[in-house]
């Protein structure tokens, strides 16, 4: 077997189709920027979807000029041109997904209602999403929907616009994920969010379908699951369905009467301290959820011997369990579709292509939910796994010699995601939390044991009420610590650095990461160098390497010891 097998089975160092995955990303960025500037402007394109279309016949016929070319440079320029001609393709199939999906909202009969303001209107949803608490003062609740038609001054039309709809008690209580249901209320641009239009004052009308099946088992786990964690401790109630299902407890929204008695100001206190601490994201569902699940599923197969296959088979259908389970977010569909990538590469007894599912995984994302490249949600998750992917293995390796393994690999996952996610917080928020990489490190020998409780509290909870219960307890021993390093670390004004916003501090922030990269790798250099042979004696020297000293130190005075004769 070869080394450039190898190296091609290694995921995380092919690098071919990233190039293709940022080209596309920011082809997608730049077309929704252009439509919106279009639209601003008397709503012309003019020769836009002409240059889209035409990019990349026009980058392949540039490549007729190599063929009279000498033959190292023409092979040389090729293959140039064979990644250019790839990041072009890439770039308008993106552009063209989000030109079209932009144009098709626009011309969408609910945005152009909205357009002119406030109106009322009658409008048949499918919710998207369970009923959360609400964001806006004024409504008890909202979730995210489609239209499927809307009336307007008696009018019917077909509709397919993304809403966030706003409802009091007791509509709420009615809202179920997955349902149909005709509303009647007002509708208006967003103000603010990811949805683009909101439908406000909303007054139930009627359930046209209820959720499928499956749907409901989901509605009635998460409802028993949130039953049992509200008989837990103000923290339990708050952290284990954040943990378990990526909503905080106080933004549940319960039948009345059943409502968890959870102390706004704490509520507020905690989450507040997790964001300024740096460990907001375990309250989310990402690719940490599904790679515990895969390592469950996997030692129960191997303990049975179960083929490779049908062990594929089980991670996948664990993988979609999962995600119907969870709250619905861009993150979740990430780590969704690169779980999928990977039971398949187990299916067919390929190593884990850990970039090029990322990889594909974007691209795909992109084509088929256009939106989603103005997600600061989908933008993260991409972010930290590209950061653990390209620097994690490398950071493990400098700080193996110096500090024990798991601290090693541990902080060196830490340290690569927040090296890529940082310019996207900065973004969201002009802030740099100081404590970020130690409140991670201290919480993270408790993260996948807790997880793990929350989940199976979650599948069984339905069914046995009081197993559940002790699962969820379990859960929050996990969650109190990490309650803890958030309030000690998160709190305070020496908890966070203020930053300049905007794209100006983003690049800010990719300048000094920069300087410390190539600081660090320097610094590297310089010690290594350091490093010499000695003259009379085999090995090197261990300037750098204390724990393989200490360990040394301490064999051969277990040794002296064991072998010295004491006198009798």
């Amino acid at each position: 077997m070869s080394g450039d097998w190898l190296d091609r089975e290694r995921g995380s160092r092919d690098w071919r189709l990233l190039p293709a995955a940022l080209c596309g990303w920011a082809a997608s960025l730049a077309a929704h920027a252009v439509f919106d500037y279009c639209m601003d402007h008397d709503g012309i394109l003019g020769l836009l979807p002409i240059v889209v279309i035409g990019m990349v016949p026009a980058v392949a016929v540039s490549g007729l000029v190599f063929l009279r070319l000498s033959d190292p440079l023409r092979r040389w320029l090729a293959v140039w041109h064979a990644s250019i001609t790839m990041c072009a393709v890439a770039a308008v199939a993106c552009a063209s997904c989000a030109l079209a999906y932009d144009l098709l909202q626009w011309r969408d009969a609910a945005s152009r209602a909205a357009a002119g303001g406030e109106v009322g209107v009658v409008a048949v949803v499918r919710a998207v999403s369970p009923a959360v608490d609400s964001d806006r003062r004024s409504n008890d609740c909202c979730l995210d929907a489609r239209t499927m038609s809307i009336i307007i001054d008696g009018v019917q039309q077909n509709s397919s616009a993304r809403v966030r709809v706003y409802a009091d008690r007791p509509e709420c209580d009615e809202l179920r994920q997955g349902g149909a249901y005709e509303i009647s209320g007002t509708i208006s641009e967003a103000e603010y969010g990811a949805m683009p239009l909101w439908l406000t004052d909303a007054v139930m009308v009627g359930r046209i379908r209820s959720p499928s099946m499956p749907m409901r088992v989901i509605d009635r786990m998460q409802q028993a699951f949130l039953a049992q964690t509200a008989q837990l401790s103000d923290q339990g109630k708050v952290l284990v369905p954040g943990l378990t299902l990526g909503i905080l407890g106080q933004d549940y929204v319960p039948a009345e009467g059943d409502a968890a008695s959870i102390d706004p100001t704490y509520a507020a206190q905690v989450e507040d301290a997790f964001r300024r601490s740096g460990i907001v994201h375990l309250m989310a569902v990402s690719g940490g959820h599904l790679a515990v699940v895969a390592a469950l599923v996997r030692s129960v197969c191997s303990f049975f011997l179960v083929p490779r296959q049908a062990t594929a088979l089980l991670v996948a259908s664990a993988y979609v369990m999962l995600s119907a389970c969870v709250f619905p977010s861009d993150s979740v569909s990430r780590a969704l579709m690169m779980g999928l990538s990977g039971a398949a590469c187990l299916f067919l007894g390929r190593r884990g292509q850990a970039m090029a599912a990322l990889s594909w995984t974007t691209l795909v994302m992109l084509m088929a939910c256009p939106q989603m490249s103005e997600s600061f949600g989908f933008a993260l998750s991409c972010a930290a796994v590209l950061g653990i992917v390209l620097f994690a293995g490398t950071l493990n390796a400098w700080m193996m010699p110096v500090m024990p393994r798991f601290v090693a690999e541990a902080m060196s996952m830490t340290i690569s995601a927040q090296i890529f996610t940082l310019p996207i917080q900065v973004l969201i928020e002009p802030e740099l939390p100081v404590f970020s990489v130690p409140a991670n490190l201290l919480v993270a020998p408790f993260v996948g044991f807790a997880t793990l409780a929350g989940l199976v509290s979650l599948t069984v909870s339905w069914l046995i009420p009081w197993l559940g219960l002790q699962l969820a307890r379990v859960a929050s021993w996990g969650t109190s610590v990490m309650e803890l390093t958030a309030l000690h670390l998160g709190s305070g004004e020496q908890a966070t650095i203020p930053w300049t916003g905007g794209v100006k501090g983003a690049a800010l922030i990719c300048v000094v990461e920069t300087i410390c990269v190539l600081a660090t790798a320097a610094t590297r250099r310089i010690l290594a160098a350091t490093i010499v042979q000695e003259p009379n004696l085999p090995g090197k020297r261990l300037i750098i390497n204390p724990v393989k000293r200490l360990r040394m130190w301490m064999e051969r005075t277990r040794k002296t010891l064991r072998d010295l004769q004491w006198e009798q």
